[in-house]
């Protein structure tokens, strides 16, 4: 069976959300999306996330009312700014005001995080606004002017530090400068979703400076950083800092594989598509793909749980899970998606 048998049966068995993309992003038939639009549009899914959007409670957090996962999801389901889902437009443009309107403390240490982790995926979105692209812009200059000195040096001496509660004991302590003012200069995973969605629309310079720090995270010497980064504080208060942009280790025995996540990510970039993790990682997922072009992968290479869409863990397309070919339909459609971005240059 080639591609296009595969692709036909993605169209005849999957769920709208499936259906849908496999038409607009696969085939690239945007007429023949458009007339399943109002299906995805009113779908059961569908209507469910775009009211927890709706109803937000936080920007960032593990549950469904936080911005960070309902607004993925959906984009995950097809959904894009300005593209005739009137509702969803609604909703992300409300959003869009409020992260402007949210002041930024510099004094705060985690000053920045919700914009940190809000905008980039407005941008994903498809929303163009200024705030939004000069907000990521700062990004990539604070990061960029980091990440150039190839230091990989990041952590203080923890001796320095007296009275750690007991939580954050046995931790590395990032060093302090690299968050002066609530500003980080270290990537965070967040950051690459913003860049990945500007890339084509920056100037030379600015795409330069991204594939710089892509680089950076690359380099054999940045999985020598912790998982989870490490601990800010500002010598009264403690916060684990996560979400650490490593690429994904194929030797290391995940609860659950980001690899999907992160492959699909790192394929808006054309020095990670270069480089022998992305060429190694193109060949650790053939081992699962049957003669006919199907993928089957282990049941924690798509989690579906309660928790942060950014760690792999709401890898649901909408697919009901009980059915027998639910996982390789997900998986399947996923793997096209990301060979499919390897095609392209950026």
């Amino acid at each position: 069976m080639n591609n296009h048998n595969v692709i036909d049966f993605l169209i005849e068995n999957s769920n709208i959300a499936i259906r849908y993309r496999t038409k607009r992003d696969l085939l690239k038939n945007t007429e023949e999306a458009n007339k399943i639009h109002d299906e995805l549009l009113y779908s059961e899914r569908a209507v469910f996330l775009l009211n927890c959007l709706n109803h937000q409670k936080e920007f960032h957090g593990a549950t469904l009312y936080a911005v960070e996962n309902s607004l993925n999801m959906l984009i995950d389901m097809g959904f894009q700014y300005e593209k005739g889902f009137s509702e969803f437009d609604k909703i992300v443009n409300s959003i869009t005001e409020k992260i402007k309107n949210k002041k930024i403390d510099d004094n705060h240490v985690l000053g920045t995080l919700n914009h940190v982790v809000t905008v980039p995926f407005l941008l994903r979105a498809g929303i163009r606004d200024d705030y939004l692209i000069n907000f990521t812009k700062e990004r990539i200059n604070l990061i960029y002017d980091f990440v150039k000195q190839k230091n990989y040096d990041i952590y203080d001496d923890v001796n320095k530090y007296k009275n750690i509660p007991k939580n954050f004991q046995n931790r590395p302590f990032i060093k302090h400068c690299l968050y002066e003012n609530g500003k980080m200069k270290f990537p965070l995973e967040y950051d690459l979703y913003g860049f990945a969605s500007l890339f084509s629309e920056l100037n030379f310079e600015y795409q330069c400076k991204i594939n710089e720090i892509i680089s950076y995270i690359l380099d054999d010497k940045f999985s020598q950083i912790a998982d989870d980064y490490g601990v800010l504080t500002d010598k009264k208060n403690y916060w684990a800092m996560g979400w650490t942009p490593k690429v994904t280790d194929l030797k290391k025995e995940y609860c659950y594989n980001p690899l999907l996540l992160k492959l699909d990510l790192m394929s808006n970039f054309s020095v990670a598509k270069k480089s022998k993790w992305f060429s190694q990682s193109i060949e650790f997922i053939n081992q699962f793909v049957d003669e006919k072009g199907f993928y089957h992968y282990p049941k924690n290479y798509l989690t579906e749980k309660n928790s942060c869409w950014i760690l792999a863990n709401r890898m649901s397309l909408g697919e009901n899970r009980k059915r027998k070919n639910a996982l390789l339909i997900e998986g399947t459609f996923r793997t096209l998606l990301i060979l499919e971005k390897v095609k392209t240059k950026q």
